[in-house]
């Protein structure tokens, strides 16, 4: 069997999952005002185990989501992520948090799909991918204005999300 556990810390939502073979067991999460990483993550792991009934020795490789995102988030998730890898001897998979967004998503009526994350005041991290996914601009930081993402507008229907998108909505 495959096991994989995953992190993610880039956004005030901390949350733990674990897999097998591909398919999702188990998900805590918590999304709060407040960051609470440092508080919530290590728990989430135990949990998770604890109900899968599997032992940390059982995994298969430790899956992270290396950003774009906060800052302080980041650092809790990366470090507890390799110190997991580095003492039971596994590899460590870094996902892009903006491509992951993309993943659970029906995305054919759109030409273009946008994935944000809010970098604070009118700044965004953003990806732009086609309607098969594929990526056309990588991962930037966009300070939105009227000109942002001129280049895609009339040409076909965007779609923007995550917890930065409100920010394009009155431009």
């Amino acid at each position: 069997m495959n096991y994989i556990l995953h992190l993610d810390t880039t956004t005030k939502k901390c949350s733990v999952a674990l897999a097998q073979n591909g398919e999702l067991m188990i998900q805590k999460e918590l999304l709060t005002e407040e960051f609470s990483h440092s508080e919530q993550l290590h728990p989430f792991i135990e949990e998770v185990l604890k109900e899968s009934g599997l032992k940390s020795s059982s995994l298969s490789a430790i899956a992270i989501s290396k950003g774009p995102g906060s800052y302080t988030g980041l650092r809790i998730g990366v470090a507890a992520a390799k110190g997991l890898c580095f003492a039971l001897d596994l590899p460590l998979i870094a996902l892009n948090t903006l491509e992951i967004m993309v993943q659970p998503y029906e995305v054919s009526p759109y030409s273009f799909i946008i994935p944000m994350l809010d970098a604070r005041r009118m700044e965004v991290f953003a990806l732009v991918l086609n309607s098969k996914k594929e990526i056309l601009k990588p991962t930037f930081a966009e300070i939105v204005s009227s000109n942002s993402f001129q280049e895609f507008q009339g040409k076909g229907r965007l779609v923007f999300f995550g917890n930065g998108a409100h920010k394009c909505k009155g431009i």
